[in-house]
């Protein structure tokens, strides 16, 4: 006779042959930890830098550096990473879970899942795998700086991939089952962080001045990653808790246009639809301001068949 149990059992083996992912019976073997951007694993007691950036947090799995390559691997397969707070209670990490995919194979991560979006660097672990970023994620409410990665196969993932947090009862930290995960814990320095904004300004052909309303903006940073704003109502777009570092700032001119004037904090650039800017710990204010200025396009002199 079938019992309401064993359906139940067959309906979950369903799911994770639908999800496509590794499921795993009983502890996770192998280990996770918290490296520098070149994958050399920092001291527990010593903070990062900074939680992004090549100063920052990153992730990597399997064999340590001089390890044997059959040390602390993990079984092959797709795995889901989350930041959360030192209890687990307070998910940290910001976007979907499914950006948060990364490849095992002999053990060590080597690359994205198809839906994965976080950065990769080499890794100077045993295996020649990469590392990926932890970020982005947001601050620790730990007064001791003390953040908590995880990694579990995406098979014995509980929750939608495709949402930020999930809830899946007690003993599950948002869609992560500790029997099923591998964490670290890491600490970062108080890092202070910026703001970059942006106004756009449209000087028509009689002097007068309009905000640039839907004009695209992007800020890419140093490692790469290009965050896409469009301007408001009032021709201002901004993008915060950027660390320091180098920046780029540029406009996509709109039909009919050119550039008439560029500033940063109210310097004149040369006049350009793309400025750099640095932002450091040395900086009076915690923002910096990017002003471009368009015109209209002068039209060419009619030389042939003019209108009289």
């Amino acid at each position: 006779m079938t019992t309401m149990s064993s359906h139940r059992l067959v309906l979950a083996a369903a799911i994770v042959g639908l999800y496509g992912g590794l499921a795993t019976a009983g502890p996770l073997p192998g280990a996770i930890f918290t490296t520098d951007a070149d994958g050399v694993i920092v001291n527990g007691n010593t903070k990062y830098e900074s939680k992004c950036g090549l100063t920052g947090v990153w992730l990597d799995g399997g064999p340590p550096v001089n390890a044997p390559s059959t040390a602390a691997g993990l079984p092959d397969g797709e795995y889901f990473f989350q930041v959360t707070d030192p209890s687990g209670s307070k998910l940290l990490s910001t976007d979907p879970v499914n950006e948060r995919c990364v490849i095992i194979e002999s053990g060590i991560i080597t690359g994205n899942c198809l839906s994965g979006t976080h950065n990769l660097r080499p890794s100077a672990d045993a295996g020649g795998g990469v590392v990926v970023e932890l970020c982005p994620y947001d601050d620790t409410p730990n007064n001791g700086g003390v953040y908590k990665a995880w990694m579990t196969p995406t098979g014995d993932f509980a929750g939608d991939s495709a949402e930020v947090d999930n809830r899946c009862g007690n003993g599950c930290f948002h869609g992560f089952v500790p029997a099923s995960s591998k964490t670290d814990n890491f600490k970062v320095r108080d890092v202070r962080t910026f703001c970059i904004n942006v106004h756009k300004d449209i000087l028509d052909d009689k002097g007068g001045v309009s905000p640039g309303v839907d004009w695209l903006i992007s800020i890419q940073e140093s490692l790469g990653d290009t965050a896409e704003l469009l301007t408001d109502k009032d021709g201002n777009a901004e993008r915060c808790g950027l660390t320091a570092g180098f920046y780029t700032v540029s406009e996509t001119l709109q039909g009919g246009t050119t550039v008439y004037a560029t500033e940063v904090d109210g310097v004149q650039q040369a006049p350009s639809t793309t400025v750099n800017v640095q932002l450091k710990n040395g900086l009076k204010d915690d923002s910096v301001s990017v002003k471009f200025t368009n015109t209209p396009k002068e039209e060419p002199p009619c030389e042939k068949d003019c209108p009289k």
